[in-house]
């Protein structure tokens, strides 16, 4: 079932950047650093800004700088390629329409429910999952 592995891939992918800029925070505050209020655009020029002057931070930070732009650009290429799928998916395009529902969860639900009508109404699909 192809489902679960979009979703395990997706949920790990989705949180990897947002755990490591946490444990970059962690790691500065360690040192009475404080990173602040920072966007996407913004978070690595204040990281860098922070580490200045600092050998060992400096090695550290920049490592993980570069970890994140890769788990960022990899991530991003996740998403096109499930968005790819999901185009080719009537169903998965019709549930997309609903709100709160993307690509990750269209793409997971469609191939867990397969045959809709081995279920009696939508009430039973929930408690089929869990």
């Amino acid at each position: 079932m192809i489902g679960g592995y979009v979703h395990a891939g997706g949920h790990a992918l989705g949180t990897a950047p947002g755990l490591m800029l946490a444990g970059v925070r962690c790691i500065l505050r360690g040192f009475g650093l404080k990173v602040g209020a920072t966007t996407r655009r913004t978070y690595a020029g204040r990281i860098r800004e922070l580490i200045a002057g600092h050998s060992t931070l400096e090695a550290i930070g920049t490592a993980l700088l570069k970890v994140r732009d890769a788990l960022v650009h990899e991530f991003a290429g996740f998403e096109r390629k499930l968005r790819a799928i999901a185009r080719q998916d009537e169903n998965a395009q019709r549930l997309m329409t609903t709100p709160g529902v993307g690509v990750l969860v269209a793409l997971t639900f469609v191939p867990a429910v397969d045959a809709p009508e081995r279920f009696r109404s939508s009430r039973a699909v929930g408690p089929h999952f869990g």
